[in-house]
């Protein structure tokens, strides 16, 4: 018999996750790093948030996780 693998999908961040941390100070994973800022917006596909003076626009479906700082 040969061996599986079976890899369970990421559940994915959606706005209403993230509506509650608007505002606030978050910590957000993507597989190309870490981002901390404050959580400006969220539409249907993408968190903004200000990271220093920078403006960085992450899509939903690139977030691994996300918490408050």
């Amino acid at each position: 018999m040969i061996p599986t693998t079976v890899t369970e999908a990421q559940p994915m961040v959606t706005t209403r996750l993230l509506r509650p941390l608007l505002g606030s100070l978050v910590s957000i994973r993507t597989a190309s790093g870490m981002f901390r800022g404050t959580l400006l917006s969220c539409v249907k596909g993408s968190a903004w948030l200000v990271v220093d003076d920078d403006d960085v626009v992450v899509h939903l479906d690139d977030i691994i996780s996300v918490r408050p700082a």
